[in-house]
């Protein structure tokens, strides 16, 4: 790979973050006659300011312009480290911002020239070189035995597990956006500047050891709630799942998924005052206030602007980063269970023109905002041209429709929308237990009672009735089952681009005509765009042209 540019935008990205945080680059010196390198590894509270820089460029929901997060000082970075915009990248949504622009993925006309990707590979692997600095000198670091870890002390060891996770977690995302990718576990010397692709097992082998080496010195959970940002051993039980289920390795993933189970310390979070809203709220303060047991990983600040960029323009200046596809709302089912396809012609097409979220799963209510509803006391105008709202208009929704999840009356109150605090959970416990489901019913181990027993505790919560067993008894009516509620469950989380990847469906939901809401005085659906995919080329991104003219050892993917 290109280590030399790698190392340079590493020491450029340090600098400037340690600079905005009060410290400068680490990988040399604090400041001009003040601490040393060797001074600085000494120091466990200078120690334990690289480790929370290390976890900056963890993705976030939506974009957040903050000193917490390195984008802020890359620029456009930050683009496709946001996982609900990336839903725009999928069939659930369309990207309507301004500062992503997802079209070249979704028209298919990406190449290896694109800022956006190159800016990402190189984020990803700066702080992967940060993370190899951190563990080739944490052990420098002298700490008092006599205090304990409840004591505001944390375990050298700990620390360096967290940084140890991080490092393969940001290998993971790496192997999941651009194939089989180098390993890079130490801080590499002049003579290794050039480095080759893994193999497939190799890479899914290096990762999986570093999470379970770092698990072992991780508490089960969190020592204080409020740091749920931080790596522990569910989270590296849960994310090995994940990799093994990106792989369809389902003996593998089921087996991770019930080690996160049989920690016994989660569950599907109940609201203590607004059952019903248990999904909704799930998302919101409340969730936090109330102690969920759900959140696996979080993302500190994470959706701390989602109600600014999801809201409509119209609303305090509301950015809309993605709107939701006629697509996703088909793929609600309806309040008996039965789904759009089983209904008669007339009854399907009423359906996918008037969505009717009075007569669906509950879900599809407390996660789309739909054309002139009130929501929080706003009625969006996305048909009225002289509206701010109007469908298409700069800011405002492609689509007609807006997303509900995240945005709450809490930041409506801050003066400044861009000031929230709300995490985004980049793990959560209907994940696991979805992971684990799938995983059974590809290994047609259809007897097995958890399959029914965890989908009817997902659809419970969300006011759903349960799994029909009889219409959904085989291996492929289930696999179908499953797949739906993965997609209605876990909207604009995103985890969609990952489910497309690995279900190998990209040509089937992404090469098509993308649809809104309905327009009025007529019984057609908004036309918005349309997509094209290429199967032998668009399941991967392109390795970066800028690697690849750098490094004759690096393979392009194919088709770039």
């Amino acid at each position: 790979m290109k280590t030399k540019n790698i190392l340079y935008k590493l020491a450029c990205i340090a600098g400037i973050v340690f600079l905005i945080s009060g410290c400068s680059d680490f990988l040399t010196r604090d400041a001009e006659h003040q601490t040393t390198e060797e001074e600085w590894w000494v120091s466990k509270e200078m120690l334990q300011t690289v480790l929370e820089q290390l976890y900056r460029p963890m993705p976030g929901g939506t974009l957040v312009y903050t000193a917490r997060d390195i984008s802020q000082t890359t620029g456009s970075m930050a683009y496709y480290n946001m996982k609900v915009e990336n839903e725009g990248l999928t069939d659930n949504g369309v990207t309507c911002a301004n500062y992503v622009d997802n079209t070249s993925l979704t028209y298919g006309t990406a190449s290896s020239s694109m800022t956006s990707i190159t800016n990402i590979w190189n984020m990803k692997w700066a702080v992967i070189r940060r993370c190899c600095r951190y563990l080739e000198n944490y052990h420098k670091a002298v700490f008092d035995p006599d205090k304990q870890p409840h004591e505001g002390i944390q375990s050298v060891d700990m620390w360096a597990a967290e940084a140890r996770a991080l490092r393969a977690y940001y290998h993971l995302e790496l192997f999941t956006l651009f194939g089989p990718i180098p390993v890079v576990d130490h801080v590499l010397t002049p003579s290794e500047q050039k480095l080759e692709r893994k193999s497939q097992e190799e890479v899914i082998s290096w990762i999986v050891t570093e999470l379970e080496e770092a698990s072992k010195n991780l508490p089960v959970k969190p020592q204080v709630p409020e740091e749920r940002w931080r790596w522990t051993k569910g989270a590296c039980y849960a994310y090995i799942s994940y990799l093994y289920m990106f792989v369809s390795d389902w003996e593998n993933a089921k087996a991770w998924a019930q080690k996160v189970i049989d920690l016994n310390i989660y569950d599907l979070y109940r609201s203590p005052a607004d059952p019903e809203h248990s999904y909704s709220e799930q998302f919101l303060y409340e969730a936090y206030t109330n102690n969920t047991p759900e959140s696996i990983l979080t993302k500190d600040k994470g959706a701390g602007q989602a109600t600014w960029r999801l809201l409509p323009p119209g609303y305090r200046n509301g950015g809309t980063g993605v709107a939701p596809t006629a697509s996703m709302l088909d793929a609600y089912e309806l309040k008996d269970g039965r789904t759009l396809d089983e209904l008669s012609e007339d009854e399907r097409r009423h359906y996918h023109i008037y969505p009717t979220p009075e007569d669906r799963d509950p879900r599809l209510g407390m996660t789309i905002c739909f054309p002139n509803e009130e929501f929080l006391g706003y009625s969006n105008q996305v048909w009225s041209s002289e509206s701010l709202d109007y469908i298409g208009k700069r800011n405002s929704s492609k689509t007609g429709y807006w997303i509900k999840k995240w945005v709450n009356e809490q930041d409506l109150t801050l003066s400044d929308l861009s000031t929230g605090t709300l995490p985004f959970q980049l793990m959560r416990y209907a994940v696991v237990l979805l992971n684990y489901v799938e995983c059974a019913i590809e290994l047609g181990e259809l007897g097995d009672p958890k399959i029914y027993e965890y989908l009817d505790m997902i659809r419970d919560r969300a006011g759903m009735p349960p799994v029909d067993r009889s219409k959904y008894a085989t291996q492929e009516k289930l696999r179908e089952l499953v797949r739906r509620e993965r997609r209605v469950e876990l909207a604009f989380e995103g985890h969609r681009l990952m489910d497309i990847r690995r279900w190998k469906i990209g040509e089937e939901v992404m090469n098509c005509s993308v649809y809104g809401a309905k327009m009025p005085d007529s019984e057609e659906l908004f036309f918005v765009e349309e997509r094209r995919f290429n199967p032998e080329r668009d399941y991967l991104w392109p390795i970066p042209l800028t690697e690849i003219t750098s490094n004759e050892k690096m393979v392009q993917n194919p088709g770039y």
